[in-house]
């Protein structure tokens, strides 16, 4: 075979070869249901979607070498993977992903009208969809006055350790569901579930800002990877900013006075 525009010849054989070989690998996964595949063989397979004419298996290798384990590729940024030999930004693309078609994947089997009462039903909601992402996300839920979902928004998303938050975008997305009570509900990637000063600070924001627009902060929960999760209600910050609202609007009706 003879390219038209120059005099390089392609080796069929080895073309042929690399073809067999993924026509076996494709065939041993899918027969096996990929149950007990090895990181790599996984990898392999998914780079033969977007490497054409070439044996994946080294990539493979060499991805899995590099960052440990398929979760760890899957994981790393775009810049982290390009470092890699052999990694063009069409794969790095494609391997980055995954997590968050995965994402989409489980949020698209949400039940609607779901009864939201406690920081496990919010997990299960919403947070089991997100507490395995690389980089953190930040979501609103809105309930009707009978607790059920009816509405959730992402509002924010950013790097692995904090996000930029449009708090008038959430407010007005609750205010349009005509929503009585609203949850938030953000990852946090790297570390463990427990809040952050900013993270208080944020959801007290929200609580007032909520409250002034006749809206009831249910609770704010933060999922990490480990699928742990801490609740702003169970620990008490709600009713604190509950109280505080209250003293406030109380010293603005003596101050009128």
């Amino acid at each position: 075979m003879r390219f038209k525009d120059n005099n390089y010849k392609v080796d069929m054989s080895t073309l042929n070869l690399h073809e067999g070989h993924r026509q076996r690998l494709t065939k041993r996964l899918q027969d096996s249901r990929f149950a007990e595949a090895e990181d790599y063989n996984v990898l392999e397979y998914m780079l033969t979607m977007v490497v054409s004419r070439r044996d994946t298996n080294p990539l493979g290798h060499l991805l899995i070498e590099e960052f440990g384990s398929l979760a760890n590729v899957l994981e790393a940024t775009p810049d982290q993977l390009l470092k890699v030999k052999g990694v063009t930004p069409r794969i790095a693309n494609f391997l980055t992903s995954i997590p968050l078609i995965f994402r989409n994947y489980k949020i698209s089997k949400l039940e609607p009208k779901t009864y939201i009462t406690c920081p496990e039903d919010v997990f299960n909601y919403l947070g089991q969809c997100i507490y395995h992402l690389p980089s953190e996300e930040f979501y609103i839920i809105c309930l009707d006055n009978g607790n059920k979902t009816i509405g959730h928004r992402i509002v924010a998303f950013g790097g692995n350790s904090q996000v930029s938050i449009n708090m008038q975008d959430a407010v007005q997305y609750a205010v349009k569901l005509k929503a009585k009570k609203v949850v938030l509900l953000h990852n946090h990637p790297a570390g463990s579930c427990d809040p952050s000063d900013e993270d208080k600070a944020t959801t007290k924001k929200f609580f007032m800002s909520f409250n002034v627009s006749g809206i009831l902060l249910y609770d704010h929960i933060i999922v990490d990877s480990a699928e742990n999760y801490y609740s702003f209600a169970k620990e008490g910050y709600i009713s604190r900013y509950s109280k505080e609202c209250e003293n406030m609007f109380k010293a603005n009706i003596i101050e009128i006075k």
